[in-house]
């Protein structure tokens, strides 16, 4: 190995190491789409009324939804209900999902069917993946219900190069319908 060869391999070599043990380093990338506000807005653009509601799951409601969606939840979870001269226009709940090592948040909203009127990206921190906000992505999600299985190959088509995310989405998805069915519709 020559003299210029070994010197920069070496530089190069410890440049990475120094930057890769840095504090700084940054490898995922932050972008927010939406605020909370926004994506709200977006779901419920005629409402009234946008209520907070925390909710506590009993013991059965987080039995039921573990079986159905085959992953532990939170005994305690938030919805958004929004309303209009008291009748209810929807529900909506800010999802947090990991992608391949971080997460994405993005918000389901629901009919008052309980069938997803939109699905919209808030915030994504992967390095790649973000085109699961394009609309053409999204808009696979209108009008599925729980009772859909929400599977990339089967009733959603994936992106190529954001196979993660696109899961993620779908993951995400069916928790929010499994969820607010489960609390709303008993």
């Amino acid at each position: 190995m020559k003299r210029r060869e070994f010197i920069t391999k070496t530089i190069l070599g410890a440049g990475a190491i120094t930057l890769a043990s840095s504090p700084l380093a940054v490898w995922a990338q932050e972008k927010t789409y939406l605020t909370s506000e926004q994506a709200l807005k977006l779901i419920f653009p005629k409402s009234e009324k946008i209520s907070i509601e925390q909710k506590q799951l009993s013991d059965e409601q987080i039995k039921k939804v573990a079986n159905i969606l085959k992953t532990q939840v939170n005994k305690e979870q938030v919805f958004f209900h929004a309303t209009t001269v008291g009748a209810t226009d929807g529900y909506a709940m800010i999802v947090n999902e990991i992608g391949k090592d971080q997460y994405i948040t993005f918000i389901v909203g629901l009919n008052p069917d309980f069938k997803v009127s939109r699905v919209a990206l808030m915030v994504f921190r992967e390095t790649r993946g973000w085109e699961v906000q394009d609309a053409r992505f999204c808009n696979q999600f209108k009008n599925k219900s729980s009772k859909d299985r929400l599977l990339i190959g089967a009733d959603i088509v994936g992106i190529t190069g954001a196979t993660l995310s696109a899961r993620a989405f779908c993951r995400g998805t069916k928790k929010a319908l499994v969820l607010c069915e489960t609390v709303y519709a008993g």
